[in-house]
């Protein structure tokens, strides 16, 4: 196992059935209230057959269920799939994928109307990021989106996600808008925000996929 696929376990461990996601379920505001900045950029993403990358328990997925014609719900780790499972039993319009934490393997290439990650991204490694935006370029359609919540903390190069306030990893909205371009997933929105009181730590990013 090299460093990157090291650490990216340990931080995979830390959402393994992790009692945060009880607790988040209060806390969905920030995305899905009106008032809030992330809402009007979910409304532009076409439901018809959309994934939801690290799902978690499915608390973001419950808040669009109505709107969808088909979600795939992808998480690293079996529990949150499980519990997924039993959450959303008997609605055919859910598929449930576990994946290995930086790509999308089993999701179809160019079947997919868009994909949206919100909550999870903020923990995980740079590189593993810009694998899932390459996969994302795969899996979606001409035209697809991407809406992103991606870490904006740069600080701490070289150190580990857990020693960075509000366990943000090393990131960098504009890195991410960069390499996304050059991987054919240009941002054509982007936004930077405070998160539990760390100014601009946080930031959202759309990408569209390009024919």
């Amino acid at each position: 196992m090299n460093r990157q696929d090291s650490i990216r376990a340990r931080i995979n461990r830390d959402w393994d059935g992790a009692p945060y996601y009880a607790q988040a379920e209060a806390w969905l505001g920030f995305f899905w209230s009106p008032e809030k900045p992330v809402l009007k950029y979910f409304k532009r993403l076409d439901l018809s057959r959309t994934i939801e990358l690290a799902c978690g328990h499915g608390r973001h997925a419950a808040q669009c269920l109505d709107r969808v014609g088909e979600i795939t719900l992808v998480d690293v780790n079996e529990s949150n799939i499980a519990h997924c499972r039993q959450r959303f039993a008997g609605d055919a319009r859910v598929r449930y994928v576990v994946n290995n934490g930086h790509d999308l393997a089993d999701c179809d290439t160019g079947a997919h109307t868009s994909l949206y990650c919100y909550d999870a991204m903020v923990h995980f490694e740079l590189l593993d990021v810009f694998d899932y935006i390459r996969e994302m370029h795969r899996v979606l359609v001409p035209g697809g989106l991407a809406l992103l919540h991606v870490s904006n903390n740069m600080q701490n190069p070289g150190g580990f996600y857990q020693q960075n306030d509000r366990w943000r990893n090393f990131g960098s909205v504009d890195v991410v808008r960069h390499v996304a371009d050059r991987l054919d997933m240009p941002c054509i929105a982007h936004e930077v925000f405070d998160w539990g009181g760390t100014p601009k730590v946080d930031g959202l990013v759309l990408l569209e996929r390009r024919p």
